[in-house]
This record gives structure tokens, C-alpha cells and sequence, in this order.
């Protein structure tokens, strides 16, 4: 019995250890704590690791230390994402240091003046061909320039895009650039 006993102590140690780094780590992401605490994470980490290449004859010890094992995971998962979005400015803290997400910026990939140009030389153009030019026309155009920008955009990496207008074979044409 004294082997199960010592099994026992092991995981409640785990435990306690596993909850010793989420109240850090719940320090660290409020912004008392100055640094991660990745030094007793690893050796969390080790122990836990230790104890999975041991044989668990009891299923309840065996049932107990899955358990341990996928939340220890889970948070280290948690901690990984919540640190990485803090790195990359997707998570801010206010200055109560509560973390909050930052709505990502949506920015058009076209300048909307520069389209309202576009638009205008893509008028002039159907006009010198001798097709419409209605408003409603340049309305439906102006839809299918930004859905098409976007569209582009997202294939290139958000970059910017640009149009240009040109006449060929008697009809007007407008060609993406991507900047």
C-alpha cells in the first residue's frame, strides 16, 4: 500500500502545483505579476510529464491523472493564446489592468477617394465609347470594385489596392493593382 499512498501524495501535489501556476498566471495577466511564471511552469510541466511515463495500475489514480494532465494542458493552451494575443497587441489591458480584446481594425483595402476617381475616369470612359453612364450604373460598379478589392486583398495578403481604367477594343476596362 505504500507505493498507492505515495502515488497519491504525488497528485495531490501535482494539483496543487497546477493550481499555484494558474493563480501566477492569473497575476501575471492582471499585471501584478511583472513577468510569466515559466520557470514553474516547466517544472510543472516535467512532473507532469514524469508521472505519464509511469505505470498507474488503479484507475481511479489512472482516471484522477488524465484528468490533471488534459486541464494542465488546457491551460497551458489558455496561457500560450492569452500571451501570444497580448505579444501581438490583439489584447490590451485598461488601466484598472483588466485584459480586453481590441476589435480588430477593418480598413478598406481601397482608398474610397481614390475609387470615387476611379469611378468618375470609369464614367468618362463609358461615355467616350457610347455606352450608359447612369448613376446606377456607377452605383452597381462602385459594389463590385470594393467587393472585388476585398476579395483580392484577402488572396494578397491585406495589401492595398488600386485601379486603373483603360479603354480597349472600344470598351472600357478597369485593371486591379496590387501595392
Amino acid at each position: 500500500m505504500g507505493n498507492g499512498e505515495d502515488l497519491k501524495e504525488t497528485l495531490d501535489r501535482i494539483e496543487a502545483d497546477i493550481a499555484e501556476v494558474k493563480r501566477q498566471y492569473d497575476l501575471f495577466f492582471q499585471g501584478v505579476r511583472r513577468q510569466e511564471p515559466t520557470d514553474t511552469r516547466r517544472e510543472v510541466e516535467e512532473s507532469v510529464r514524469r508521472m505519464g511515463q509511469r505505470k498507474i495500475n488503479n484507475s481511479n489514480d489512472q482516471f484522477r491523472f488524465n484528468n490533471l494532465q488534459s486541464r494542465f494542458y488546457s491551460f497551458s493552451n489558455l496561457w500560450n493564446r492569452t500571451t501570444r494575443e497580448l505579444e501581438e497587441g490583439r489584447m490590451v489591458r485598461n488601466p484598472s489592468g483588466i485584459l480586453l480584446r481590441v476589435a480588430p481594425s477593418v480598413r478598406s483595402p481601397v482608398d474610397l477617394a481614390h475609387l470615387e476617381l476611379v469611378l468618375r475616369d470609369l464614367l468618362a470612359a463609358r461615355k467616350d465609347c457610347g455606352l450608359s453612364a447612369e448613376e446606377g450604373d456607377i452605383s452597381l460598379a462602385r459594389e463590385t470594385l470594393l467587393s472585388r478589392a476585398q476579395e483580392i486583398a484577402g488572396r494578397y495578403g491585406k495589401r492595398k489596392i488600386e485601379f486603373r481604367v483603360s479603354v480597349e477594343e472600344g470598351k472600357p476596362k478597369v485593371k486591379a493593382l496590387v501595392r
